[in-house]
């Protein structure tokens, strides 16, 4: 068997591989008792049996067509279902111009950063901020201004302050990078003024906005909100879907959602043959009959698993000046820990009870977060989530002293 040490291939790395941070995917090694780790959707909510009904029902009438390569743009019937999905949701007006279909969301973001950010732009993200784009940042090699996140999402003076920083320095920001509902991992949903302030600078300083909604659906109360694609008039809003959050994230289908004259920029950086075309169409077939009731189905299954977990943490950590977020949708918990907690014993004590957790410092492009753990609770059954989080509770109580 011959082995390949690192320093091997080191020399041969591109630029862009050296720009990321090493680290891989999960790992082998015993499943914790409690998984609260990572946003995976509910395994009980797939629809199987409708999902084979729907895929023999594609094959019989799109034949060998549907084992083909596909439309570059994506296939036209499932950019066309994500236009009446926005119009019934959100009363939002787009046509499948607008639509390209990518491989998951996460690729559907990588495609605007491929497109408008070279090594050295300046960007300007939250932070926190989803783990999962970061890597793409650094792939990228982005200049990263950060701003914080309040209970009324993204702080547009923050915003404001570092456009004019820029704007001082001779340099522009290329885009600002958001996520309006239900953050990941902070969990606040932008207020109405915000999203005006936040698409208001973007027209004066000339920058793009990559809006990135992969649970927009999953709301479990308060009236929704207009998107920042929808309030914006000038074309400079890019927006990201999934279908990984509301039907499988097995089938890794996104989109991104963005101006007509953006979309050939965009499209160039994806895949040749269209993306997924053989699911595409299962996913078209089965969410053009079942869309309403699975999406209302998902709802209350995730609402009543939020409501377990922080049962279960305000249980334990009642008394404690712990911060928990109170998300009203997607899938996870913030937890700024108790003043007198010592994170490392936290991680110690979690470990030991078999509770897997994202330590907020993941979440921070450049320094802070070591006082934050993000919890999900989309994976876990109801009383596992109650569990997980009495049991994660009862490691930061330890962990006071």
């Amino acid at each position: 068997m011959t082995t390949t040490s690192e320093a091997t291939f080191q020399h041969l790395l591109a630029s862009r591989a050296k720009l990321m941070r090493p680290g891989g995917g999960p790992g082998g090694g015993q499943k914790p008792q409690y998984s609260l780790s990572g946003g995976y959707p509910d395994p009980g909510s797939f629809p199987f049996d409708e999902l084979v009904q729907a895929t023999a029902r594609m094959m019989q009438e799109e034949g060998a067509e549907a084992l083909n390569y596909g439309e570059a743009q994506g296939y036209l019937p499932l950019r066309e279902l994500i236009c009446r999905k926005y119009q019934h949701f959100e009363g939002l007006e787009i046509g499948p111009e607008n639509v390209l279909i990518a491989n998951g969301s996460s690729h559907a973001l990588s495609l605007a950063f491929s497109a408008f950010v070279d090594v050295g732009d300046a960007i300007i993200c939250e932070a926190p901020t989803f783990s999962g784009t970061l890597n793409t940042i650094r792939r990228h090699g982005a200049d990263v201004h950060t701003v914080p996140v309040d209970g009324d999402g993204i702080v547009t003076s923050a915003v404001r302050e570092q456009l004019a920083a820029l704007r001082v320095e001779g340099r522009s920001c290329k885009l600002i990078y958001t996520l309006p509902n239900f953050h990941n991992p902070a969990g606040p949903t932008a207020t109405l003024q915000r999203r005006q302030e936040l698409i208001a600078l973007a027209h004066e300083f000339e920058t793009l906005i990559l809006e990135d909604d992969a649970y927009g659906e999953l709301r479990f109360e308060g009236e929704p909100l207009p998107s920042l694609y929808a309030l914006d008039d000038r074309g400079v809003v890019i927006r990201s879907g999934t279908v990984s959050k509301i039907l499988g994230a097995g089938m890794r289908i996104g989109w991104l959602v963005a101006p007509a004259p953006l979309v050939p920029y965009l499209q160039a950086f994806n895949f040749g043959g269209g993306v997924a075309p053989f699911t595409s169409r299962i996913a078209t077939y089965y969410l053009r009959d079942h869309i309403i009731e699975h999406v209302a189905q998902l709802v209350e299954i995730y609402r009543r698993k939020r409501d377990a977990m922080i049962e279960g943490l305000n249980e334990v950590l009642e008394g404690t000046d712990a911060e928990i977020s109170q998300p009203q949708g997607g899938f996870f918990v913030w937890i700024k820990l108790p003043t007198a907690a010592d994170p490392a014993k936290v991680a110690q004590l979690a470990r030991e009870a078999g509770v897997a957790f994202v330590p907020g410092a993941n979440f921070f492009p450049h320094d802070g977060g070591e006082r934050h753990i993000r919890l999900a609770y989309s994976y876990e059954t109801e009383e596992k989530c109650f569990e997980g989080a009495k049991a994660i509770a009862w490691a930061i109580r330890g962990a006071m002293g």
